[in-house]
């Protein structure tokens, strides 16, 4: 099916930075591995050999240029989120749209929260049946929400499955809002809006510019097309400088807006890492209005 495919898209891309050198590595991912398919294994594999992990990323590059780069540097930036925000005493994190994500095994002290794993119901049973044959299981702080958007509430799946409103929570969301309408953007934002003050969101989105003229960024208008012609189309995107407004009016205050340039400064120049990264995606930070 198309959305376990996705995961599995998601899940190679991170399970690939296990191939990069420890020393300009930006993330530790031992489990991604795991949960990919076996076509996606095969890759993993053969690209331990240095010249075919050189073709790889040439080839990869040459055709969705910096799309690499966006992946592993989101993914190091949210990493981040999560770390500082159990630092600073959150106790509960949902995911929403998590795929594979690997993050309930590997982020040091997740043990210490209540984590929400939530996408649709076929991701869910796939990603529960191949975390269970780890040799370590499923932690035991580990909730699965499977959810049906088109038929289903957020709001009463969390609660059904013991989510608690008053508890100071993380929501990450990445990899999900150039999929979903308008409305059902507005009602998430509105939903994590009713959590408690203080309460946390960060999620990605694509330039709004981009999706409407995709030729601002000529590099990258074969990406749009790609993902059109892959029977999953981006429909929604937001605008950067008007972001701080447009999330206000739902209840939840810009902390940062981060994208390319900010992943280049904080990460890869310090490493002397040459990565090219897109500029299309960006990622918002943001808190619950108290």
């Amino acid at each position: 099916m198309k959305s376990t495919l996705l995961a599995d898209k998601a899940a190679a891309s991170k399970a690939m930075e296990s191939l990069v050198p420890q020393e300009i590595r930006l993330f530790d991912d031992p489990y991604s591995v795991a949960f990919i398919s076996r076509g996606n294994r095969f890759y993993i594999k053969i690209m331990k050999l240095k010249i075919i992990y050189k073709f790889m990323m040439r080839f990869v590059e040459k055709l969705s240029p910096g799309v690499v780069g966006g992946l592993v540097c989101r993914t190091r930036y949210l990493d981040d989120v999560i770390k500082a925000a159990i630092e600073d005493g959150f106790e509960t994190v949902v995911n929403l749209g998590g795929g594979y994500d690997t993050r309930c095994l590997r982020i040091e002290n997740m043990s210490n929260v209540l984590y929400y794993h939530i996408d649709q119901p076929d991701v869910i049973d796939s990603f529960k049946e191949k975390m269970g044959q780890l040799s370590q299981g499923i932690p035991s702080n580990v909730r699965f929400v499977p959810i049906d958007f088109n038929h289903q509430s957020l709001e009463e799946e969390l609660a059904r499955s013991g989510y608690d409103k008053t508890k100071k929570t993380l929501f990450i969301w990445e990899g999900v809002t150039q999929y979903i309408d308008e409305e059902a953007l507005i009602a998430t934002f509105r939903y994590i809006a009713s959590a408690k003050p203080g309460s946390r969101i960060a999620f990605t989105y694509v330039l709004k510019g981009y999706l409407e003229n995709p030729m601002i960024f000529p590099e990258y208008a074969k990406i749009k097309k790609t993902i059109d012609m892959s029977g999953v189309k981006w429909i929604n995107g937001l605008v950067q400088e008007e972001m701080g407004e447009y999330l206000e009016k739902y209840g939840l205050r810009l902390i940062e807006d981060v994208g390319a340039a900010d992943y280049q400064e904080r990460y890869l120049s310090a490493i002397e890492r040459d990565l090219d990264v897109m500029p299309i995606e960006r990622i918002s930070l943001a808190e619950v209005i108290e």
